[in-house]
């Protein structure tokens, strides 16, 4: 993955109702929420302080407008869509790893704002003008409908960066990481930004899927394998056909495997929040340490 990719946090339209937070969507309360001194950004920041970080996040401009050109289209299921895209308006964007963008959904109606969804950056973040948008279809959603309309040459517009979910450093010995759907944008951004820094940690990643059909990225998770003598990453599939032969089930029934009571460890987590719940239900269970587990939830 030479460029960047993102992960789609949410698709879902707006939802009826009265009020400005009825014409929001899901993902744009949870970034305004993120912007407002909440118990959960109070807490994710004073995780990320406990230990010395890389320089500081870039700060966003949530009203600097940037543009990209679609470069490139690519199919990798059904449901996944990507676009390889280069950065036009500025010609470069600043980002830390684990920060999230929102794109800008051009409404049917000329005279309305664009629908805002959010996605996470996922490649290195050492890239500064080229970068790629990972999506998953949803019926009926408004992002949906517009990236499967692109033919290539287009421009999207985005604001951000935004969000203070980073790689912790300095990193424990093994790094878990446990995403579903397209949550594999994000920890694809950490590992491919600390890889050369960090070459000799032990990296472990569980993809969960529903089918065989529904697999990807296995290139760019095969080409970091070549480039980390000690990263392994597994597909765990919840509808998989009698032949399969990997792990079935959900990425929350395969965690005993990581040995993490024993090894020193660090958690990051993305995607499903059923999945999230219950892994920390888990880990409080175990008694690991809660300062070291990190999650971005959506549905």
């Amino acid at each position: 993955m030479g460029v960047r990719g993102w992960c789609a946090r949410t698709q879902e339209p707006a939802r009826a109702g009265h009020g400005p937070q009825a014409m929001m969507s899901p993902c744009v309360s949870r970034f305004i929420h993120r912007l407002t001194q909440s118990p959960a950004a109070k807490q994710t920041q004073a995780q990320m302080s406990d230990a010395p970080q890389s320089p500081a996040a870039p700060k966003p401009n949530i009203r600097l407008i940037r543009k990209m050109r679609v470069d490139r289209i690519a199919d990798y299921t059904p449901n996944i869509r990507e676009l390889f895209l280069t950065m036009t308006e500025p010609d470069s964007f600043d980002f830390r790893a684990g920060q999230f963008v929102m794109l800008h959904v051009p409404p049917k109606d000329p005279a309305a704002k664009p629908a805002l969804r959010a996605y996470s950056i996922a490649s290195s973040e050492h890239v500064k003008n080229h970068y790629r948008l990972v999506f998953k279809y949803v019926d009926t959603g408004l992002a949906s409908e517009y990236v499967w309309a692109l033919k290539g040459g287009e421009t999207i517009e985005f604001t951000g960066p935004f969000g203070r979910l980073f790689f912790k450093e300095p990193p424990t010995e093994q790094q878990i990481f446990l995403n579903t759907g397209s949550g594999i944008s994000q920890h694809f951004s950490f590992i491919e930004s600390h890889l050369e820094k960090y070459p000799d940690l032990t990296y472990r990643l569980l993809f969960g899927v529903r089918t065989e059909q529904d697999i990807y990225y296995v290139e760019e998770l095969e080409r970091l394998k070549s480039r980390l003598k000690n990263f392994e990453y597994e597909f765990v599939l919840s509808r998989p056909s009698e032949t399969w032969k990997g792990k079935r089930g959900y990425v929350q029934n395969h965690i005993d495997a990581f040995d993490y009571m024993k090894v020193p460890s660090t958690f990051y987590m993305c995607g499903n929040g059923a999945m999230i719940k219950d892994v920390k239900t888990k880990l409080a269970g175990d008694g690991f340490d809660p300062k070291m587990i990190f999650a971005e939830a959506f549905d």
